[in-house]
């Protein structure tokens, strides 16, 4: 597992030292769950203390399994991952039961519950999407709730009347998609953590491309940018997620959608052609792969080849970079020697085993800058499972119903969701990061291996709980937007079987 070897820097060690590291609270009282769960609420901190609830939910073992749900005031952050043993979802803003004109239909699936705790199977995800019609995705939660992802034209009011209030046993809601990819954008200022790094980034491999020593050269969590010649010279960052390696040839792994929104962004003076069509052609044509201020590759592969606006034709948001110079990456290599791919079977079981998802490698920009050794474990939580929708060209204008589910494979797309500790001191900037979980490895040995990489932030908000004391404590719960949870997209089953990590 990861060592947490400190930041050992002057001037900035104790700043970072006190930043909030409540994972886990209460663990000697995970006995009193779920019968008196009030006892361990009274004493939590006020900052939190009347905006969680704790859920009982059909779990994957015989005995019923629960978590609890919570929409703080304060940062996200400093809400725990686990309270008495349980796991605290933050879920989106949302209404429920949503109000309609009408009764609702009953739950189709009254005799055959969904088990939130494990992967949702094929026909349900098709069931879903049928039932749902004209959704763009949904998040199920570990809290038991079925978050259905709707457009500006879907007509909630309708879908609250017509569509029923629970299926499978699943409470379910509608969500605007307001789901954020996590890359830099050109249109966000540039911190001076950002430019440290970036300044500090350039040094190393333009030390690297002369042939200087290796200790100059890129490193693991670093941003990588994808730039257009445009009037605004647009750019797009992320971070370096890992290298790896196929038939004696290296390759670093970034986010395709910092790459996708470099080029929707580019500006073409008397063109008519829409911005989409600009990804149907090579990417190498409209984007450029900088590290600092120095141009280190080029597009070699993507994972992604139907995308479009994020999310849609994301399948997992990864594409390969081939570097011009190993010098320059010679430093990049994951800090666990003997880290592998997480397979497919230990993927889809994520929900079910106790052990924490961990963030590979330092992620905090300043620090990373400006230490010669930095690096913090970060440690993260399941609490469920994103699907989203993609039909593509491939599907032919066959209505959906009427796929089989060979075809649904190609259709949907799935992502892990989950919370950060100690979180992000931005919910941006962080796209293509690494996260790894121990479990059953590609080779069949067991060990860490990888879930995934960063790609989105869906935010959500404080409302209102009508069981809180009148007062200040009340007066404060203002509407503020709080990070809900992240997601990481399923890894390509190639990348997994072909490619070795360095």
């Amino acid at each position: 597992m990861q060592e947490d070897t400190g930041c050992h820097c002057s001037s900035s060690s104790s700043e970072f030292s006190t930043r909030p590291a409540l994972q886990h609270v209460f663990t000697e009282l995970a006995d009193k769950l779920p019968n008196t769960w009030n006892e361990i609420r009274n004493q939590l901190p006020e900052s939190y203390k009347w905006d969680i609830e704790y859920i009982t939910t059909y779990g994957h073992s015989e005995a019923d399994t629960g978590c609890w749900t919570c929409v703080p005031l304060t940062e996200s952050g400093s809400v725990p991952l686990t309270i008495a043993g349980a796991p605290v979802v933050l879920p989106v803003e949302h209404q429920w039961p949503p109000v309609g004109g009408i009764n609702p239909p009953p739950d189709p699936r009254p005799l055959a519950p969904i088990d939130c705790w494990t992967e949702l199977s094929m026909e349900t995800i098709r069931d879903i999407f049928l039932t749902f019609e004209d959704s763009l995705g949904f998040y199920v939660l570990i809290s038991g709730l079925l978050q259905v992802i709707v457009g500006e034209t879907f007509n909630t009011t309708s879908a609250s009347s017509h569509l029923p209030h629970w299926y499978g046993g699943l409470k379910v809601c509608y969500i605007a998609n307001t789901m954020e990819p996590t890359m830099l954008g050109s249109n966000q200022a540039t911190t001076s953590e950002t430019s440290a790094s970036l300044q500090a980034q350039s040094s190393r491999v333009l030390g690297a491309s002369k042939q200087a020593r290796s200790t100059q050269s890129l490193q693991l969590n670093d941003l990588i940018e994808a730039r257009v010649q445009t009037p605004s010279r647009k750019k797009f960052a992320g971070r370096i997620g890992l290298k790896v390696e196929k038939d004696d040839q290296l390759y670093l792994v970034m986010s395709s959608h910092v790459i996708t929104e470099a080029i929707l962004s580019k500006y073409s003076f008397g063109s008519n052609r829409h911005p989409v069509k600009r990804l149907e052609e090579d990417w190498n044509n409209n984007a450029v792969i900088f590290a600092g201020n120095v141009k280190i590759g080029t597009i070699e592969k993507s994972y992604d080849e139907s995308a479009e606006y994020y999310p849609t034709g994301f399948h997992h948001d990864v594409t390969l970079i081939q570097p011009y110079v190993t010098a320059s990456v010679n430093d990049i290599k994951s800090p666990i020697s003997d880290i592998g791919w997480l397979c497919r079977d230990a993927w889809s079981s994520l929900r079910q085993q106790p052990s924490a998802l961990k963030i590979l490698g330092p992620t905090d920009t300043y620090h990373a800058a400006k230490c010669i050794k930095c690096n913090t474990t970060s440690e993260a939580i399941i609490v469920g499972e994103g699907i989203f929708f993609n039909q593509n060209n491939a599907a032919g204008k066959k209505p959906a119903a009427y796929h089989d589910l060979e075809t649904w494979n190609g259709l949907v797309s799935r992502a892990v969701l989950y919370r950060v500790s100690p979180d992000f001191r931005e919910p941006t900037g962080h796209s293509g990061i690494a996260l790894y979980a121990e479990g059953l490895r590609e080779d069949g040995s067991q060990g860490p291996g990888i879930v995934g990489f960063q790609s989105f932030v869906h935010m959500s908000t404080a409302p209102q709980n009508f069981d809180m004391p009148e007062g200040r404590t009340l007066e404060e719960r203002l509407k503020l937007g709080r990070v809900a949870f992240y997601g990481a997209f399923q890894v390509a089953d190639e990348l997994r079987t072909e490619y070795s990590i360095l």
